[in-house]
């Protein structure tokens, strides 16, 4: 009995190893094929994302290129010695500010090519609305990227109030009201503003303010120790001033600035607004100093939120 059994293990030990064998064999084909297709995904998907960056380098330095090109050929338009038309001043001046609003002061060209077409050329009344209406659209493209980090306050003004008051008109005494999505911690939401409306010139539809901002310098915005920093300033606002070029530096990495919005008779209509000073102009950089106390506050603000 025990021979019988032998020899039918061993009969089945001869039959088994082949098989064995082409398992085996089966195995490592399926995992050299497996392991093959996703080294070829692998290296494909690699390939794709080089390509898409080659493309999109290349497709940077020809818009770069082109905007280059550009701007040389429109402001080569206001410094040649020759006089140039007023269409051609305007199309040109619309083309810098749709194009390169976010990185130049263009308030000095706007101010300049209206006091030329409107000392000069009586019937320029479509001119002059074209130029206005360029700047109204540049300054709501900015003040929309600002406020959705920060806050806005729209403020009418009666111009007619000045005559009454010669003291100068109160616009914003209080803190602002800010979006959802502001990205603005609990101390910066209690900072004070204080605008006042000093003086109006009408001729050259100027406003000027008196900006006063009381920025709190406590983590806690609950804190009952109330340390502040006060920055002040006095200055005119016309309707070709841009807040991500012309804005005030404040405290803790902020920046605000007083917007005039629309210019008429007998009203006028300001903004303020407040944001960070990443979302300012990239002609507006910020000082080492001011980079450092930013880096550091905000290092101390995730290091608060870990160890709760």
């Amino acid at each position: 009995m025990p021979d019988e059994k032998r020899d039918w293990w061993a009969k089945a030990d001869v039959l088994l190893k082949p098989l064995g064998g082409l398992l085996t064999a089966l195995t490592v084909g399926l995992v050299g094929y497996f392991g093959s297709q996703a080294l070829n995904r692998s290296q494909a998907l690699d390939t794709d994302v080089q390509l898409y960056a080659e493309l999109m380098s290349k497709r940077e330095d020809a818009e770069t290129s082109l905007r280059k090109d550009m701007f040389n050929s429109i402001i080569g338009t206001f410094l040649k010695p020759k006089s140039t038309g007023y269409e051609e001043k305007v199309l040109n001046l619309e083309l810098l500010a749709y194009n390169f609003h976010e990185a130049l002061d263009l308030a000095p060209l706007f101010k300049a090519v209206y006091r030329q077409i409107e000392s000069q050329k009586p019937d320029a009344g479509e001119y002059l609305k074209r130029l206005e209406l360029a700047a109204d659209e540049v300054k709501s493209k900015q003040i929309a990227a600002l406020e959705d980090a920060g806050g806005k306050l729209d403020i009418p003004i009666d111009l007619d109030d000045f005559e009454k008051k010669p003291q100068g008109i109160k616009l914003i005494d209080g803190t602002l009201n800010y979006l959802p999505s502001t990205a603005l911690d609990p101390a910066l939401q209690k900072t004070h503003f204080n605008v006042e409306a000093l003086l109006v010139d009408r001729k050259k539809r100027q406003i000027r303010v008196k900006l006063e901002v009381k920025t709190p310098l406590n983590k806690d915005a609950d804190s009952k120790a109330k340390e502040t920093d006060t920055s002040y300033s006095v200055f005119w606002i016309s309707p070709f001033d841009f807040p991500m070029i012309d804005n005030t530096r404040l405290p803790r990495g902020q920046r605000c600035a007083i917007v005039l919005r629309k210019f008429g008779n007998p009203t006028a209509q300001i903004a303020l607004v407040y944001f960070p000073a990443s979302r300012a102009s990239l002609k507006e950089k910020p000082f080492f100093e001011e980079a450092m106390r930013d880096l550091l506050h905000t290092r101390e603000l995730l290091h608060e939120e870990k160890s709760k």
